[in-house]
């Protein structure tokens, strides 16, 4: 009688996956489901709570709070997207959430990847020296170089272009204070903002 209970125990086991294995299984397919969920309550939230002033907001640009701002609802509409689709696939059938992590094919570089901490750190070292502007460029182009882009008539361009767009997106509209830097550096920086029109 023993045996025979087993055996359909067995069974049940075997055709059903096992509760508890089932139960876990469902919760980690519904895993990725729970991060747009979570992006989605965390950038409606944070931009009440972490910007609170009683300044009225400059009439000159958008403001110091508008960069972090935008980003964070950048970030809640991208995440609705993300939940949207994912119930869309649900709906059509499929067991797990369309959007995943993407399987690295290439094996990971630590030395590459050392080298690009170290150039951050630097760059953030060299603010204060020589400038955001300068130090943007050099920055820009050594990434692209060391990235792989050798050609200069696409490096020149891209790291004069998103510096001037740095420059604008952070002193011209958020009105952020970046560090002109020292000596010559500083009358090199307040030239050039006088030229493309933010001083």
């Amino acid at each position: 009688m023993d045996r025979e209970k087993e055996t359909r125990i067995a069974a049940f086991t075997t055709k059903t996956g096992g509760p508890s294995s089932s139960g876990i299984s469902t919760i980690r397919d519904r895993l990725p489901t729970l991060v747009p969920i979570g992006i989605l309550i965390l950038a409606v939230v944070l931009p009440g709570q972490m910007f609170k002033s009683v300044q009225r907001s400059s009439d000159i640009g958008l403001g110091p709070a508008a960069w972090p701002n935008t980003m964070l609802y950048g970030l809640a509409f991208f995440a609705l997207l993300w939940i949207a689709i994912d119930l869309w696939a649900l709906r059509r059938g499929s067991s797990t959430p369309l959007l995943q992590a993407p399987v690295e094919e290439e094996k990971y570089h630590f030395g590459k990847a050392l080298v690009g901490l170290f150039m951050i750190i630097a760059y953030g070292f060299l603010l204060a020296k020589i400038g955001f502007a300068i130090a943007t460029v050099v920055f820009i182009a050594l990434w692209c170089i060391y990235g792989g882009l050798r050609d200069w008539k696409i490096v020149v361009p891209v790291a004069l272009m998103g510096t001037l767009g740095l420059l604008w997106l952070f002193m011209g509209l958020a009105l952020m204070p970046l560090p002109r830097g020292q000596g010559p550096f500083d009358g090199f920086s307040i030239g050039l903002l006088r030229t493309i029109g933010i001083y």
